[in-house]
């Protein structure tokens, strides 16, 4: 008699406490997932970069014309057989070859600066961001 009240009392207890499985899950409340706003930037203007681009280009480009004048100041200096003239041909070519070395140089250093400019850098906002309203509370982190 005890096992078969056990027993019942036992098939009682599983039947009243069956586990939610997803067959006989009990139907949630149906509501939509709340929508956030996506914060946009506003676009940012490029013009800077863009413009330290084409500068850059028109001195690199510079630079060559600049180089052939010097080589050319060069074999003027050494077929010059004017002892005074030497000099001043040497000084010239100096300068030219300075001229077209720096010219070289600051091209690369503004396509540098443009590529800086237009891809790696990134205004300074917030990059982390606390949301507290009355329904939730957030902490937003950007890289």
């Amino acid at each position: 008699m005890r096992r078969l009240m056990a027993a019942m009392l036992l098939a009682g207890t599983a039947v009243t406490t069956t586990p939610n499985t997803a067959a006989c899950a009990e139907a949630q409340a149906a509501f939509p997932f709340p929508v956030l706003p996506r914060a946009t930037q506003p676009a940012r203007s490029h013009w800077l970069a863009y413009t330290c681009a084409a500068a850059g280009a028109g001195l690199i480009a510079a630079s060559f014309p600049l180089s052939d004048r010097a080589d050319r100041l060069y074999d003027d200096y050494l077929t010059e057989s004017n002892p005074a003239r030497i000099e001043s041909r040497w000084n010239s070519t100096i300068r030219a070859d300075r001229v077209a070395s720096g010219s070289l140089l600051a091209g690369e250093s503004l396509l540098a600066t443009a590529v800086y400019l237009r891809f790696i850098h990134r205004p300074r906002d917030s990059r982390v961001a606390l949301v507290v309203t009355p329904a939730q509370c957030a902490l937003s982190l950007r890289f």
